[in-house]
């Protein structure tokens, strides 16, 4: 597998990424985006304004994360490929030159709750969701490396 930076030529295979993580991974989750609408924002907006590394594995996309200002804002794994260590290799080497990382997560998604907690982030805040465009409770989760001063936020 290799990871290295995504460009706006990924657009299309991070997109799919996407919808097909979020709807296998959250089926419950209200769609609020259609599938050009999604590919417009990575394309237009994800791509071209956050740190995006993509997985590659035989010359396919498998999964990507991005990072902006300290906070993880996109993390999925093509479904087939869960379990795999894709996440796990993406989430380390995003976070090979931070100190602290942080992030939303939907409360119901239990998956990707447990993921986070065994790599070392910690629950630091509970909402009823009013404030994400789903209006579903979520989580923040914080990261600090090991002997770093944890970071105010």
């Amino acid at each position: 597998m290799i990871i290295d930076a995504a460009s706006p030529a990924d657009a299309q295979a991070l997109a799919c990424i996407h919808l097909a993580a979020r709807h296998a991974a959250m089926p419950w989750l209200p769609v609020l985006h259609s599938p050009e609408s999604v590919l417009w924002y990575v394309r237009n907006r994800v791509v071209t304004s956050e740190k995006v590394l993509i997985a590659r594995d035989e010359g396919q996309a498998r999964g990507f994360i991005s990072v902006k200002g300290g906070w993880l804002t996109h993390l999925y794994v093509a479904p087939p490929h869960w379990g795999k260590g894709v996440g796990a290799r993406l989430l380390e080497t995003a976070r090979s030159d931070l100190s602290a990382l942080q992030l939303w997560v939907f409360e119901g998604n239990t998956r990707a709750r447990r993921f986070y907690s065994q790599r070392g982030f910690r629950d630091c805040a509970f909402t009823d969701g009013q404030r994400n465009e789903e209006k579903m409770p979520d989580v923040r989760m914080v990261w600090v490396r090991r002997g770093q001063a944890a970071p105010r936020f």
